[in-house]
C-alpha cells in the first residue's frame, strides 16, 4: 500500500497525489509534467533536455550536459509529487486527506467512501 493525499476542488473534483518518489516523473520527467498541467515547469524542463542533448556526448561538456540532464530526470523523481501538490493548491485544490490504498483511483474512492460513511 502507498500514502496519497487526496486534493479536492470546490467543484467536487479530486485527485490523489502519490506520497515520496515519482517513477513518472523520473522516466517522463517533461511530458509527466504537461500530462499533469504543470506547463511551464514541463516547458522549461523540455527545453532544458533538448538543449543538453544539443551536445556531442563524447566530449567533456556533452558529458557535462548528460549529467545535467540525468540529474533533472533524478530531480523530477525526488520532487515531483511535491511540485503536483503545490500546482493543485495553487489551482484552487484542498489538501482533505490522507489515505493508504494500492493506487490513485482507490485512494480517492476509499476517500469518497469514508467521507460518505460519515454523513
Amino acid at each position: 500500500m502507498k500514502e496519497f493525499k487526496i486534493f479536492e476542488y470546490p467543484e467536487g473534483r479530486h485527485e490523489a497525489v502519490k506520497q515520496g518518489w515519482s517513477w513518472p516523473g523520473f522516466f517522463f520527467g517533461p511530458i509527466w509534467a504537461m500530462v499533469k498541467k504543470m506547463w511551464g515547469l514541463g516547458v522549461g524542463l523540455l527545453v532544458a533536455v533538448i538543449v543538453l542533448g544539443l551536445f556531442p556526448v563524447d566530449t567533456a561538456i556533452g558529458g557535462l550536459a548528460t549529467l545535467i540532464s540525468f540529474g533533472i530526470y533524478i530531480a523530477c523523481g525526488i520532487n515531483g509529487n511535491r511540485w503536483r501538490e503545490k500546482h493543485l493548491s495553487s489551482r484552487g485544490y484542498d489538501h482533505v486527506d490522507t489515505v493508504s490504498a494500492s493506487n490513485p483511483e482507490g485512494a480517492v474512492a476509499l476517500y469518497l467512501k469514508g467521507r460518505h460513511a460519515d454523513e
